[in-house]
C-alpha cells in the first residue's frame, strides 16, 4: 500500500513538529510534507526529526507555504498536486503573524 501523504503547516515548531515526531515514530510509513514560511527553518525541523529518528519509514520533505498568503498557498497546492496528486492529511497548524484581528475577512 502507498504511504499516506501528509502536510503539515506550521511544522517547524510547537504542535506541529510534535506532529512530525509522533508520525515519524509510528510503525506506518508515511510521506510527510514539513510547511512553513522559512525554507531553513523547515529543513532544520527536517534535520532534528531524522537524527531523531533515524529508521523512521516515513520520508520528511520540505514545503514551503506562508498561509497568509494566497501565492504562497497556491504554489504549495501545485507542488502537492504535481509530484503526489492527492493529499491524504492536512494538518493546518500555522499559526498567522501578529494575531487575528477584526479587520480581517476571508476571501475566495
Amino acid at each position: 500500500m502507498a504511504s499516506k501523504v501528509v502536510l503539515i503547516t506550521g511544522a517547524n515548531t510547537g504542535i506541529g513538529f510534535q506532529i512530525v515526531r509522533a508520525l515519524c515514530s509510528s510503525s506506518q510509513a508515511y510521506e510527510i510534507l514539513v510547511g512553513g514560511r522559512s525554507s531553513n527553518k523547515v529543513q532544520d525541523a527536517i534535520s532534528a526529526a531524522e537524527n531523531e529518528f533515524p529508521d523512521t519509514k516515513s520520508k520528511l520533505s520540505p514545503i514551503q507555504i506562508d498561509i497568509e498568503s494566497d501565492d504562497s498557498i497556491n504554489k504549495a497546492f501545485s507542488q502537492v498536486q504535481s509530484k503526489y496528486g492527492k493529499l491524504d492529511i492536512l494538518v493546518n497548524n500555522a499559526g498567522m503573524r501578529g494575531g487575528v484581528s477584526d479587520e480581517r475577512t476571508i476571501t475566495d
